[in-house]
């Protein structure tokens, strides 16, 4: 493994620490919750900072599906769907944040 100590791979580190609280906040805390919504926030700087990094179709999905969440406009089974759809994305931070720190491929 090869990790380099430069401007992108710090902030990734922090975003990918962010992510692991952020699926904490979610499955212990209240989904009405704000501090996930400041998370995709830093998420869309991220993106239009480094761009390449990561696929604007992800962040879609995990931006429409906090903000469902948020003003909880779903209830049983869509709630569900919209919560494992949030989880992929969140997963997806942190599996294409390590790939760009340690140079994995695709």
């Amino acid at each position: 493994m090869y990790f380099k100590f430069t401007q992108f791979s710090i902030c990734t580190l922090i975003l990918i620490g962010l992510t692991i609280w952020v699926i904490v906040a979610r499955i212990r805390g209240r989904l009405e919750s704000n501090w996930p919504l400041v998370y995709y926030a830093l998420i869309l700087v991220y993106w239009k900072a480094f761009e390449g990094g990561l696929s604007p179709y992800w962040i879609y999905v995990g931006l429409v599906s906090a903000v469902l969440l948020r003003f909880e406009f779903l209830g049983g089974v869509v709630l569900t769907f919209v919560r494992v759809m949030e989880f992929m994305f969140l997963g997806y931070v942190i599996v294409r944040g390590l790939q760009l720190i340690f140079l994995w491929p695709w």
